[in-house]
């Protein structure tokens, strides 16, 4: 799986989070967050 903010191959991470019912998985805490602010910008 890929992190949706930076496109990095991600395959286990502690960095996860859930977004109109759809798991997404981050490579770094930073990601996670930009994600968290604006999912509507990185969810596909």
């Amino acid at each position: 799986m890929k992190d949706p903010v930076c496109n990095m191959e991600v395959k286990d991470t502690k960095f996860r989070s859930t977004y109109k019912g759809k798991q997404y998985l981050f490579c770094s805490s930073s990601c996670k967050a930009a994600f968290d602010r604006s999912p509507d910008k990185y969810a596909k």
